[in-house]
């Protein structure tokens, strides 16, 4: 190969690795907005579904959205606060909302007097939930401490648990470990520890963005990887392979010719005592020389 186009290959391969990797940087990862700009339906939440009295008096902006909440006993459980409708995007039904696809949900929070506050994902189980009627659908539940001054707080999803009450009102014994976060329906915020009942208190959340790894997209950029890896070596072996020099192979096939005539062995291993690693390669070499293959040769003129 001419040097000139060693030179190029090299610059070419060069190119195409620097592409992989400002692709495989820029895309490795997916992440998502909920809010703001998500265009998710926002929704105020109230502990009524249960049979709880709290009450939540939501404000939404194009940049926070806040609730006063006045927490109050339930049947359950008292909560309130307020949701993001995951299957309402741009005031439009939408399909399940798919949590499977991140690893970590972090959320710009504020508060009152409470020390946190409670994360909760609504997914819809195949078998347990009925579109529609809220309390039949999966909690996942997640309580995060709420700094003094509003900042990011993040958090695996994997440390969202099942809720007790569903799983007993379900007639399950235990946790199943079942999430279905690739189904979800609803992301909510409400009170957490330190909500004094009766007394009305503030949660105002200005960011909620989700994120992991873009797990299809790595897998697809490893395997392209691994096919310009083997371009690569192909084109090292062919660029920089050093040839046989013309007259000793001339030489190495005159020897060739000489035992196939004068003994009986075999291709391999005449091809073996010339030094030629395989017999296929020595054929190859001997029909290029002498217009035919070896065994061929040997049954000429015999």
């Amino acid at each position: 190969m001419q040097k000139k186009s060693k030179i190029l290959g090299i610059a070419a391969f060069a190119v195409a690795f620097g592409a992989w990797g400002a692709l495989f940087g820029a895309y490795k990862d997916s992440s998502q907005v909920i809010f703001p700009a998500g265009g998710f339906e926002i929704y105020t939440l109230t502990d009524a579904e249960a049979g709880g009295f709290s009450t939540s008096e939501m404000t939404a902006s194009d940049t926070a959205v806040s609730a006063r909440v006045n927490i109050r006993s339930g049947k359950a459980y008292a909560y309130a606060g307020f949701g993001f409708n995951l299957m309402s995007l741009g005031n439009r039904p939408s399909g399940h909302f798919d949590f499977s696809r991140f690893d970590s949900l972090a959320v710009v929070v504020e508060t009152g007097r409470m020390r946190s506050v409670t994360l909760r994902i609504l997914t819809e189980d195949p078998v347990y939930s009925t579109p529609g009627k809220y309390l039949t659908y999966r909690p996942l539940e997640k309580e995060i401490a709420v700094p003094g001054k509003p900042v990011e707080v993040a958090v695996s999803l994997m440390d969202f648990k099942n809720k007790e009450w569903w799983l007993v009102a379900q007639g399950l014994d235990k946790d199943d470990g079942l999430s279905y976060l690739y189904r979800a329906a609803m992301l909510e915020v409400f009170n957490g520890e330190g909500a004094l009942r009766g007394i009305p208190d503030d949660i105002e959340v200005k960011s909620v963005r989700l994120w992991g790894e873009n797990r299809d997209f790595q897998k697809g950029m490893f395997f392209a990887l691994a096919a310009m890896l083997l371009l690569l070596g192909g084109f090292i072996y062919m660029a920089f392979r050093k040839p046989r020099d013309a007259k000793a192979l001339e030489a190495q096939m005159k020897e060739v010719a000489r035992l196939l005539k004068q003994t009986d062995k075999s291709v391999a291993e005449i091809a073996i005592a010339v030094g030629f690693k395989s017999a296929s390669r020595l054929e190859r070499e001997f029909c290029r020389l002498y217009g035919k293959k070896p065994l061929e040769y040997r049954k000429k003129d015999v």
